[in-house]
């Protein structure tokens, strides 16, 4: 099996395990704090080295994240480390919520600014393209500063480009393809 049907697998399983303990809100948190507190760089080398006993690295997962994550989160990060996977933690959380998402008829919309949206625009934004396609929408977002300003929105197959880049382009090509006259 390659390595991204393995990660498609793990996340599948997580899905279907907290779908039936009616959790999937709770292990998509629980996941993503995982993944946070994997970037701790003890707790790296302690659940990667060989040093450290499996049953010891259980005793470390349950320590740290028995009492704030969902059971069903719990075993996937111990069969992960288990199986020397724990480098592949991310991945299977970006899958998961993928999963999550689509199950609940979620559509994705990929956000490109050039500074990071505000809470007031970042609800507005949602709720106005919730609105055009009829269905719940999850944000996706990323900064480029390269855009110089404006927004480029990636929803549903399309590509909604209304950044200063692509107004400036347009503007060009205008010019380029403009009669040229000047003769009165």
């Amino acid at each position: 099996m390659r390595s991204s049907e393995l990660v498609d697998t793990y996340a599948r399983v997580l899905f279907d395990l907290a779908a039936l303990a009616e959790s999937v809100d709770a292990a998509d948190e629980g996941l993503q704090s995982v993944v946070n507190v994997r970037g701790n760089i003890d707790l790296r080398e302690a659940l990667t080295g060989t040093s450290v006993p499996s049953e010891k690295k259980r005793d470390i997962l349950r320590d740290i994240f028995g009492a704030d994550v969902a059971p069903e989160v719990l075993a996937v990060v111990t069969l992960l480390v288990d199986r020397n996977m724990v480098d592949r933690l991310g991945e299977v959380a970006h899958a998961f919520t993928a999963i999550a998402e689509k199950e609940r008829g979620i559509i994705v919309a990929e956000v490109t600014t050039a500074v990071p949206l505000t809470d007031d625009l970042r609800s507005k934004l949602t709720d106005k393209l919730s609105s055009a396609l009829g269905r719940a929408v999850s944000l996706r977002e990323s900064v480029d500063e390269s855009l110089l300003g404006g927004i480029v929105i990636r929803v549903a197959g399309r590509v909604l480009d209304g950044s200063v880049n692509a107004q400036l382009r347009d503007l060009r090509q205008a010019l380029l393809t403009a009669r040229q006259g000047g003769e009165a």
